[in-house]
């Protein structure tokens, strides 16, 4: 089957898929807003005019006008007509022309992975073609008409298709005008070749064409998740890094005092020990009080017993400057703990 080709939209887009049709030898129409930037031979001079002379419509156009291109092209379609998007996001292209067109007219989604810039540079042509089980043979049509323009073409569902661009379209956009806001490359009075791919990202971002990155970002379901990853992945990586800086930059310690800290650690260990055997002394002490009626807590003998443990502390050379509240958090852990006991008992 011959088709001929009715492209909405003369874009950046637009006009390198032109140029990609004529050098294929594929008939072809154009109708845009501003036709004056419209070859006179391309022209088609209104929307019914480009739907009568093609058997395949394109909607070359962001994906943020589809739904209102449909709704007045859908009147003058027929069911032997194909219509096809091209934008960078499948998901929601897809369910509006579910919704416009459904089973009446054939429909397909598309997303040519090349542009004006690939194309220049001669990079391979690659497109992903959406198949849906309404309309079977447009799946045939476009592969068709996109390997007659010399692409490789891929069948992937279009929620495949914006999870696989979220990780990588939605990422590139998003490092990249994350570089151009951080200023990197700015005056620069020379820059290593290690340098040249994050130029190129920068180039990226200040040339494309401006609505890209808002559709890229915002229609793609899978993007938001992508660009959290992102960051906790690079926020992980500066914790580690100045966790590694900063442990270069502390000087290791001696073997000796290494020494000395294992012995204060063990010693810490017996303190705890003992605090959790005073702990169940004290319990202990708790319920004989509750069952004989006595006071709990004791305060005059809390008193007596500070006194003593001064005594003993200066007898073994401690300074006992900090013994009182050594004591009191002593007691009042001691306290706490069998006060728990109590209730439960209680």
């Amino acid at each position: 089957m011959t088709e001929t080709v009715g492209l909405l939209g003369y874009g950046r887009f637009g006009r390198a898929l032109s140029g990609l049709l004529s050098d294929a030898g594929v008939p072809h129409s154009v109708f845009d807003p501003r036709q004056d930037e419209v070859p006179p031979k391309l022209q088609a001079t209104s929307l019914a005019e480009l739907t009568s002379r093609s058997t395949v419509l394109v909607l070359a156009m962001p994906v943020t006008a589809m739904h209102d291109a449909l709704t007045a092209l859908r009147p003058m379609l027929s069911p032997t007509q194909l219509v096809i998007d091209v934008g960078s996001v499948k998901v929601r292209p897809v369910q509006v022309l579910a919704s416009v067109l459904g089973r009446d007219i054939p429909w397909v989604g598309t997303h040519p992975l090349f542009g004006p810039a690939s194309l220049a540079r001669g990079d391979a042509r690659r497109t992903v073609v959406c198949p849906n089980s309404l309309h079977s043979g447009a799946t045939h049509r476009a592969r068709a008409l996109f390997e007659r323009l010399g692409c490789a073409v891929t069948e992937m569902s279009p929620e495949a298709h914006d999870e696989l661009m979220a990780r990588t379209h939605v990422l590139t956009f998003f490092l990249a005008h994350g570089l151009v806001k951080a200023g990197v490359g700015k005056d620069l009075p020379f820059a290593p070749p290690s340098f040249q791919p994050v130029a190129r990202l920068e180039e990226y971002a200040r040339t494309e064409v401006p609505h890209l990155f808002n559709v890229v970002q915002s229609e793609n379901p899978y993007a938001r998740e992508a660009r959290a990853g992102l960051l906790d992945a690079l926020t992980e990586l500066h914790q580690g890094l100045e966790a590694s800086a900063k442990a270069i930059r502390t000087p290791a310690a001696p073997p000796a005092l290494l020494d000395v800290r294992q012995r204060i650690d063990q010693v810490d260990r017996e303190l705890v020990a003992l605090l959790a055997r005073r702990a169940r002394l004290v319990q202990e002490a708790a319920r004989v009080k509750l069952e004989h009626g006595l006071p709990f807590p004791d305060t005059e003998r809390e008193s007596s017993m500070l006194d003593i443990r001064h005594a003993w502390a200066e007898h073994d050379g401690l300074h006992t400057g900090a013994l009182d509240d050594v004591f009191h958090a002593v007691l009042r852990l001691c306290r706490d703990t069998a006060s728990t006991s109590t209730d439960s008992v209680a």
